[in-house]
């Protein structure tokens, strides 16, 4: 007997016992967790208890695998196998996953894919039937990004576990690699832009100011400023701490695990948020609010920022195009690209290069400019370095 990982980095165990008619039968059984140290110990302790009762000689297969590969010739029957609908509900049940995602994932799982695959038992849905599936969904115009995250991935990941458990024998996906998706769509303000809109607001919508000039200086995505609350603007370390998002139905935590950080105010943001506070800090809570004292949502802060853009005689972008600005502005001003990175909460500074990296022309140029200048300086150095050996000579 032996512990093992399979080609999806799951622990396995592998056995020989004695079959229905007594001979000898090798068993790999798969887990289905990933090869973890805590995981490990899991399988261990299953694996001394299953090689205990083979010593005795009083081993019940069904008991240890009751739907493992070999399942069907202990049973003497097949494993009845679910639909997408009866499977979908089990491996959603069993997931431990944020609550917007599961949410999310039932929204696809209720729109699309339930629809589409909820009838058929899960050993027929096919690779053919999953890329037929796919071109059907881009053909009613959704995005591929929305296509690979949003759909694809819970179902591939639903199937794997069956896959997994061996209540099928084929995983359909193996062959599905992600559709090439679009750039994201940014159009981020120009420092001119930036500037006029921010005088603009002071002067025509005063209780904007302040939310905009600090979405300028922190890169926060919009459910994010949406979320703030006092509690979360430290004073006396100058530091901003993200730790909520808001959502359509109300807070929640932030998108990623990196998203949750500190960012550094800088004397200008902080004096930013004592005027706000000033507005909004007796009423507590949050620390921007409507003119009806309530938290923004997306919906409202579109619609108003629509109208600010109109009154700078700006053409209209979404209110996210803040974020998108902030991260232009400060690469191009020569910011570290990781301290840029960390700030907007990204997974890794690479995240940020390939997003940004076409609105920053002074850090790419790709004409052969930066190496000439490059050499004409070191150029023009040892020159100077040689007349003043010449001199001291």
């Amino acid at each position: 007997m032996s512990i093992r990982t399979n080609q999806h980095g799951k622990l396995m165990i592998d056995f020989t016992c004695s079959g229905p008619g007594g001979d000898p039968l090798r068993c790999r059984e798969s887990t289905g967790l990933q090869d973890t140290k805590q995981n490990r110990k899991i399988v261990s302790d299953k694996d001394r208890a299953v090689r205990y009762e083979l010593q005795r000689g009083s081993f019940d297969y069904l008991h240890f695998f009751p739907t493992g590969a070999k399942a069907s010739i202990f049973r003497g029957t097949t494993i009845d196998i679910p639909t997408m609908a009866e499977w979908w509900d089990i491996w959603i049940g069993e997931k431990t996953l944020r609550w917007t995602t599961e949410r999310g994932w039932n929204s696809s799982y209720a729109v699309h894919i339930g629809p589409h695959f909820g009838h058929y038992p899960i050993d027929q849905i096919t690779d053919h039937e999953i890329r037929v599936f796919r071109k059907k969904l881009l053909s009613g115009g959704l995005k591929a990004s929305t296509i690979n995250d949003k759909i694809i991935k819970p179902l591939c990941m639903c199937l794997l576990r069956a896959y997994d458990t061996a209540i099928i024998t084929g995983y359909a996906c193996k062959g599905i690699r992600k559709l090439s998706e679009e750039p994201v769509d940014i159009q981020p303000f120009t420092y001119e832009e930036l500037t006029h809109l921010l005088e603009t607001v002071r002067i025509k919508a005063r209780e904007y100011y302040n939310m905009l000039y600090i979405w300028s200086r922190t890169g926060l995505r919009p459910g994010e400023v949406y979320a703030l609350k006092w509690e979360h603007v430290d004073y006396f370390n100058s530091r901003l701490l993200v730790r909520q998002t808001r959502t359509a139905i109300g807070d929640g935590p932030t998108k990623t695990a990196t998203s949750t950080r500190d960012i550094i105010l800088r004397p200008s943001t902080i004096a930013a948020f004592r005027d706000q506070e000033a507005r909004t800090g007796l009423i507590g809570g949050y620390v921007f609010l409507t003119q009806a004292d309530r938290p923004f949502s997306d919906a409202f802060m579109r619609k108003k920022f629509a109208h600010i853009l109109r009154l700078a005689g700006l053409s209209y972008r979404p209110p996210k195009q803040m974020r998108h600005t902030f991260a232009t502005l400060a690469l191009a001003a020569g910011e570290n690209i990781s301290w840029v990175s960390k700030t907007l909460g990204h997974a890794s500074a690479e995240t940020t290069w390939k997003r940004y990296n076409r609105f920053v022309p002074n850090l790419t140029r790709d004409d052969g400019s930066a190496l000439d200048d490059f050499l004409a300086t070191v150029a023009k150095q040892e020159v100077k370095t040689g007349k003043t050996r010449q001199k001291t000579g």
